[in-house]
């Protein structure tokens, strides 16, 4: 009895010495490999911070340049010149300051605006940049149709972007239609093929079955790409 608690003590003893001693000698590693792991997480997420510091501003969107130019009309129908307007317009909408901000300074130094939308220009300017850019060179000639010509201008990229957005819905409509079109036929022979047996023969072990397998397969596929194509080269 005796010698049955002693043992028992000493298995104890013994498998938390051991636990004890896998403790003491794995902790250091662990700390070390949870260290230098948060070490490399804070470089990452500084290196990621620095580069979004430093990366060049995107360009804006559609709906923040036609807010833009809306937001220049009504300054513009509030008495300020155009210029004024667009340097307070591009002070207001951060949005918009990747090109509008460069051509504010330029503004503030004596530059007319025509000249500083030439000299501000860059290849990377959206299509929309630049026709609200040439929308206001053009209204920087001065009369009294500023605010509708900026107005005007703003309506057409509105009408623009609702037209790329139905566009958008079309060819997803189209390209959900294509993937329905190409999945039903496959789940028709293969809901035949375990339900008939004659029909599994005939499309399986003989030649002409096994060519309108075939062919169905090479239509469906062809089928998909060239609506695929089509999808994708859809334009306004």
């Amino acid at each position: 009895m005796m010698r049955s608690i002693f043992d028992s003590l000493t298995l104890i003893i013994g498998t938390l010495s051991f636990v004890g001693a896998s403790v003491l000698i794995i902790t250091p590693l662990l700390t070390r490999h949870w260290t230098r792991r948060w070490v490399r997480k804070r470089l990452g997420a500084t290196s990621n911070k620095a580069t979004a510091t430093t990366s060049p501003k995107t360009l804006p969107t559609q709906p923040a340049i036609t807010d833009f130019l809306d937001a220049v009309a009504r300054d513009v129908r509030s008495g300020f010149s155009l210029a004024a307007s667009f340097v307070q317009c591009s002070d207001r909408q951060t949005e918009n300051e990747s090109w509008s901000e460069p051509v504010a300074r330029r503004l503030l130094h004596g530059i007319t605006l025509s000249d500083a939308l030439i000299e501000c220009a860059l290849p990377t300017w959206t299509p929309e940049v630049r026709f609200a850019s040439r929308t206001l060179a053009l209204a920087s000639a001065g009369g009294s149709g500023v605010a509708y010509a900026l107005e005007h201008s703003a309506s057409i990229l509105r009408e623009q972007h609702g037209l790329a957005l139905d566009r958008d819905m079309q060819s997803a409509q189209a390209q959900l239609s294509t993937k329905v079109l190409t999945w039903l036929p496959i789940a028709v022979f293969t809901w035949i093929c375990i339900t008939d047996p004659v029909a599994r023969l005939f499309l399986v072990s003989t030649p002409a079955g096994i060519g309108c397998v075939a062919t169905g397969i090479t239509l469906n596929v062809s089928g998909r790409k060239w609506m695929s194509r089509i999808v994708g080269n859809v334009s306004v």
